[in-house]
Order: structure tokens, then C-alpha cells, then sequence
């Protein structure tokens, strides 16, 4: 059975503590903690207390179901591999951190080994090759994109292919494939098949993306959060994900929240949380 969760992100200018009681009181179980590079969320960071992070998810029952570290380098990604440890998390994600070449000769493959070493696991999320900036949402850097990357399924498949290794999957966003206009649910039967999917957001794109200058900009936040009049049909990917018999954590999640208030991102997570159960319907999931 799929695992419905939540993303902490879309909270990046609020607290660790009030941003868990939202989503827990909106019924989510599992949450994907943060710990990015700013302006994305690093609500918890190596050098925490693992006890008063735990303690904090058992006081609203709440599982986390990753640990999000992008923007990092990869010392600081090794860090995050043991705090992940420590806070019990088997799945850390990130993007690929540098040019292709040296992401599968020099950036990952000392990450995988420690994750594997600690029973984690890494999932990269296929992601444009635009190079991170504090400014991304702006659209930024586009004109900057490496030559290579994981963000088509050519790529995926190349990756899994030069690091053919148990614990490195993949974390699906299905707006970066919708950008490079593949077949997401082509994408899902792959990895799948492989047992390579180790993620999946629940994510949708602004319809008035423009292909090739908006980069990184898939619009304000509620026009990335899946809705009945968005871009992608969610049954449709959810139904794809319960074919192929996908157990793991399908996490709500958006950008594009920078400058909402409080209430602003509970109301419209909310309103994305009953299309998002109506298509679990749909999909015959629930």
C-alpha cells in the first residue's frame, strides 16, 4: 500500500515544531524532513539532537519518511547520511550536485557506500541540470544548465546503469519529466521494474510554464500543488504507482510558498490534500 505523507518545504520561513502540528492535524502521517541549502527548507540539521527531533514527530505521530539535502556538498551530504541514521530515516535524496561525469565517478559513489554501510538508502531525484542558486524560483541560471544530468528517462536509465547499485534509486518529480515531456508513467514501470523507485512526489507545473526560459520556476506555490484543473492527472500517476505495486511514500509537495503566511500555506495544502484523496479514490487506492 502506497504511504501518503507530506513534504516540509513549503514551511521553509516557519518552525520545525508548528509546521509538524499542521500537517499532523490535516491528518498526514509520514513527513519528509529537510535539511537544504537556503531558501529551501533546513529546518533540521547534523548537529541537532536527534532526541528532540524524534520527539517532536512522536508528540503528533508523525513517521519521517526522508531527509532532503539539497545544495550540498558532499562532505555535507556524508554528514547527513549519519544524522539521517540517527534519526531513524532510510531514504536520503538529493539531485544530481554536480556535471554528470564527475556526480557517478567522484560525487555519489562514496555517498552510496555510506548510506548502504548504515541500511539507507539514496534516491536521486531526476531534476533539470540547472545549477542550484539561492534565487532558483525566479528562474534563474537556466542559460547555465550542465550539459548533463538526471533529468529525462535516457538519463535515468544511464545512471542506474553506471552505479548498478542496490541502495541508489531514484526520487520521482513528475515536473521535471512533464518539462522534458516524458512519459511519467513510463518512468514508474521502469524503475519499478528495476526496484529502483525509491520516491515519489506528488507534484504538479503552472500551466504557462515557458519551456527553456522558466527553469527552475514551475510558478507560485499553488499552482504546484496538484488540483483538479492542474496540468497532470494524479489518478492517472497513482493509479500507475498501485500497478506496478509501488509501496513506498508518495509526499505531497510545492514550492513557491516564499512570502505566504502561515495560514495561507495550511488553506492551500488543504484544498490539495481533498483532490489528491479524491484521486486516491479514483485510483482505486482507498
Amino acid at each position: 500500500m502506497i504511504k501518503y505523507g507530506a513534504e516540509l518545504v513549503p514551511y521553509h520561513d516557519y518552525g520545525f515544531e508548528e509546521s509538524v502540528r499542521a500537517l499532523a492535524e490535516m491528518g498526514f502521517r509520514h513527513i519528509n524532513l529537510w535539511s537544504s541549502a537556503a531558501p529551501l527548507a533546513h529546518h533540521v540539521n547534523p548537529g541537532d539532537d536527534p532526541r528532540d527531533i524524534l520527539s517532536v514527530l512522536d508528540k503528533y505521530k508523525m513517521s519521517p519518511s526522508g531527509l532532503t539535502v539539497y545544495g550540498k556538498s558532499q562532505d555535507e551530504i556524508l554528514e547527513r547520511v549519519e544524522f539521517a541514521s540517527e534519526l531513524g530515516i532510510d531514504t536520503i535524496i538529493f539531485d544530481c550536485e554536480a556535471d554528470y561525469p564527475d556526480f557517478v565517478s567522484h560525487f555519489l559513489p562514496p555517498i552510496v557506500e555510506a548510506a548502504a554501510a548504515r541500511g539507507i538508502r539514496v534516491a536521486v531525484e531526476n531534476h533539470l541540470t540547472v545549477p542550484f542558486s539561492s534565487d532558483f524560483e525566479s528562474g534563474a541560471n537556466e542559460e547555465n544548465r550542465w550539459s548533463e544530468g538526471v533529468d529525462n528517462l535516457a538519463q535515468i536509465k544511464r545512471l542506474i546503469r553506471d552505479i548498478d547499485h542496490p541502495s541508489l534509486g531514484v526520487c520521482i518529480a513528475p515536473p521535471h519529466l512533464w518539462v522534458e515531456q516524458e512519459s511519467i508513467t513510463e518512468v514508474i514501470t521502469f524503475l519499478a521494474e528495476r526496484k529502483r523507485l525509491f520516491y515519489y512526489y506528488i507534484w504538479d507545473i503552472d500551466r504557462s510554464y515557458a519551456h527553456g526560459v522558466d527553469g527552475l520556476n514551475f510558478g507560485p506555490g499553488d499552482q504546484q500543488l496538484p488540483r483538479p484543473d492542474g496540468t497532470l492527472d494524479h489518478a492517472v500517476l497513482l493509479g500507475a504507482l498501485r500497478r506496478v505495486g509501488y509501496d513506498g511514500v508518495a509526499s505531497l509537495k510545492c514550492h513557491g510558498t516564499a512570502g505566504w503566511s502561515f495560514e495561507q500555506i495550511n488553506d492551500q495544502i488543504t484544498k490539495s490534500d481533498s483532490y489528491v484523496r479524491s484521486s486516491m479514490v479514483r485510483a482505486e487506492i482507498v
